[in-house]
């Protein structure tokens, strides 16, 4: 008889190709990695005991496990997903969060220029109906690479060229004048 096989059955080309072959994967996740491993220990021999001295299971886990395997396969190592409760920034709202950072709130009829995590967050809320708090907001727009911080608020905007060079023409010429000389006052306006 073949070692392992009174453990999970008989194990086809097919099966040992899909377990190595899935053990081959860099981006596999830990507990099905582990229990890729007890599936493999067993085909080569090892007995329940020791599969669970190494895994850090009960032998009653790695029974499980492996008897998972004989009746389901490799997709029955993948387990069920983790219970808990749903995100609440799913793809609909992040979605809203993009469209709404790329877009200046001026366009969208908001009375401000610039968005801070408060502003978004009260106009997402408003507009999907789910409220998530500026700083889990702050963290969702990291994830999605967009950078935060503060504004810089000039008025370089609203200047003339032309008066602009005028004035620090004049501002130079006055420095100039009374900057050194003993018993001057000056006077700030």
């Amino acid at each position: 008889m073949e070692p392992g096989v009174e453990v999970t059955g008989p194990i086809t080309a097919d099966q040992r190709a899909a377990v190595e072959g899935l053990l081959a994967r860099r981006e596999l996740a830990p507990r099905q990695r582990e229990r890729l491993e007890m599936v493999k220990a067993a085909w080569l021999g090892a007995d329940v005991a020791t599969i669970a001295r190494w895994s850090g299971r009960t032998p009653r886990t790695v029974r499980r496990w492996l008897r998972a395997f004989r009746e389901g396969g490799v997709s029955a190592l993948a387990g069920t997903p983790i219970p808990g409760r749903p995100p609440k920034a799913d793809a609909a709202y992040l979605a809203a969060l993009e469209s709404a950072v790329e877009a200046p709130p001026r366009t969208l009829g908001l009375p401000f220029d610039v968005w801070t995590s408060g502003r978004l967050s009260a106009h997402l809320e408003a507009t999907t109906g789910v409220r998530i708090a500026p700083g889990w907001l702050r963290v969702l727009l990291h994830r999605a690479r967009f950078a935060c911080g503060r504004p810089k608020h000039t008025l370089a905007h609203l200047q003339e060229p032309d008066e602009v060079a005028a004035c620090e023409h004049a501002l130079r010429a006055a420095g100039e004048k009374g900057a050194g000389a003993p018993g001057a006052v000056r006077i700030a306006l």
